[in-house]
Parts: structure tokens; sequence; C-alpha cells
């Protein structure tokens, strides 16, 4: 997905919600990551965007360390953009360390088709997430420059009863006046090497200057570092 920067923290003056931590936290415990001991991984990468494609190898010791053997600046900023998402949201990290550190509470009755939402208070980017049957369904964040809707549609669990999203759409607002800016569909499937799960594909459609682009990014051979 696209990415930015996440403006600073704010002060918040709202009560943390024990029953909405609780049920955060149970939805955090629920997805899967890589372990402390992870050290990274080396694969062979095939990147194909609407048809044009080029073959490499790829390093990955973590969001920031990667290194490719693509030539291709675009392949190269796709497999490197994608594969830093991954990276990052499978990375190890607590509870504490992440949501946990805002004051959390319920933003509504949970009626809504993808559950209850939980408010981040003290948030620089007034997230909120969508929980359902023990999982986060949705997650909204907002920027000066841009606000985002990921909406969650499939998930896989792991050998370790743990979830992996499997298809998600992310929806992109002009955040001054609301109307919508791009759409971006994921599908991802994943390869089991070892204890971990490691990206094996990503299929990205979307809409770049009034075309259909449809990009994939496919790993093999994958070799724990």
């Amino acid at each position: 997905m696209a990415t930015y920067t996440k403006p600073e923290d704010v002060q918040s003056t709202v009560e943390d919600d024990p029953q909405a931590r609780k049920a955060l936290e149970e939805v955090f415990s629920n997805t899967a990551r890589w372990d402390a001991d992870f050290k990274g991984f080396a694969a062979d990468v095939t990147v194909n965007i609407n048809g044009k494609e080029e073959k490499g190898t790829v390093t990955v010791k973590g969001p920031k360390e990667i290194e490719l053997s693509l030539t291709d600046e675009s392949m190269k900023e796709f497999a490197s953009e994608n594969l830093a998402s991954i990276a990052m949201h499978r990375g190890p990290r607590s509870f504490d360390q992440s949501d946990g550190k805002y004051k959390l509470t319920f933003g509504d009755d949970g009626t809504h088709p993808m559950g209850r939402a939980v408010v981040m208070g003290g948030d620089g980017m007034s997230s909120f997430y969508r929980i359902k049957e023990g999982r986060i369904r949705q997650i909204n964040r907002k920027t000066p420059h841009v606000a985002f809707s990921i909406n969650i549609e499939d998930s896989v669990k792991n050998h370790e009863d743990k979830f992996l999203t499997r298809n998600y759409t992310v929806y992109y607002f002009n955040p001054k006046d609301n109307s919508i800016k791009n759409v971006e569909s994921y599908t991802d499937d994943y390869t089991r090497v070892g204890n971990y799960d490691l990206p094996q594909r990503r299929r990205v459609i979307d809409v770049q200057n009034s075309e259909v682009v449809v990009s994939t990014m496919t790993l093999e051979n994958h070799k724990a570092l």
C-alpha cells in the first residue's frame, strides 16, 4: 500500500476501557508474527507488472534491510515496498509496544458488519479498528495528506492457529472532502519454512494513470538466514 509518514502521537484525556483493551489484546495475540529469533530470509523473486516481468534474488532481514538484484526501477520499488510492509507487519513486537500504548475505548455497540470499533486515544492518525470473531476486520487511519481504510476480507490460520491475512482491500480518501482517491486489492499466499510463514506470492490490483494495473511478486526457493 502507499507509504506515509506517521504523525506524532497526541495527548488524550480519554479514560482507558479495560474491556476494550482486553478485546484488542486478544485480537493482537491471535495474529501470526515472526518471533524474536527470526533473522530473515533469502529467496528467488519474480515481479510481473501488467505482463512485464523480471526475475532476481532478494534478502530480507527487516523492513529497512532489504536487498534486491532487480534492475527495473518500477519493479524494484514494487517489491521493496511490499516486502518492507510484510516484514513490518509480520515482525516481532509486543502489544504494549504497539496498539496497547494507547488509551483504548469502544466506539460503538458492534452491530457494524465488520465488527465493533476500538478507538485508539492518543494516536496521531485518529486510528480505530473494527474487530470481530477474534481478529481485526478493518483498520482506519488519517493523516493530513491521506486517509485510508483497510478492509480484511479473508484470513487463513497457520500451524500455531494464528491468523494470516489472505485478502484485503485498501480504500484511499482525500482527508479534506473524503472523496475517493484510489483502491488497492491485495491477495497473499504463504509458504512454511521451518517455524515461519514466509511470503510466497502477493498480487495487487489498483489504478494508475487511469489504467487498471495488476502486479505480482512471487518468491521461491526460500532459505532462512
